[in-house]
């Protein structure tokens, strides 16, 4: 179960960054990205981990934990933050900051940028690594960005 709240905790915080990625979105609208997508990877991985008749209770508590989970972290990350990243992925420079509102920091550290093709289009691309501290608890984020034709930079997982 602590294994699971991990990965849920993880993959709640690498939906919502990415999402933040394409600016304009208030908190609020990142606080039901990270619901719903936490809901979507809970139940799924609730499913692996569920055997015989409990498959499906595992399935549909999968989902709510990952949906309170994905909720709680998508809430935290705001406008601001999302600023930070954004001006990391675009100047290649690792950033770390500390939320005001939230007191939770973070660390972006871009990768190299390469070419490849996004949504049918060329496109500039870069890994990077996202290491935030919520609650004293550090978890890392590998992610995938693109830079849209507005310039900001978008999921590319």
């Amino acid at each position: 179960m602590k294994l699971s709240l991990r990965i849920l905790t993880a993959l709640g915080l690498t939906a919502t960054l990415l999402v933040g990625c394409g600016g304009g979105m208030a908190p609020a609208s990142n606080a039901q990205t990270g619901a719903i997508t936490g809901s979507v990877l809970g139940g799924v991985i609730g499913h692996q981990f569920g055997k015989g008749d409990g498959k499906n209770a595992a399935t549909v508590v999968g989902a709510i934990l990952g949906g309170y989970i994905g909720g709680n972290i998508g809430a935290q990350f705001d406008t601001q933050d999302q600023a930070y990243l954004n001006n990391s992925l675009a100047s290649g420079r690792p950033a770390t900051w500390q939320n005001p509102n939230t007191g939770y920091s973070y660390t972006a550290t871009p990768g190299p940028v390469y070419q490849t093709t996004y949504q049918n289009q060329p496109a500039v691309c870069r890994p990077a690594t996202v290491q935030a501290v919520i609650d004293g608890r550090v978890q890392n984020v590998q992610m995938k960005a693109c830079r849209g034709s507005d310039g900001q930079w978008r999921d590319a997982s």
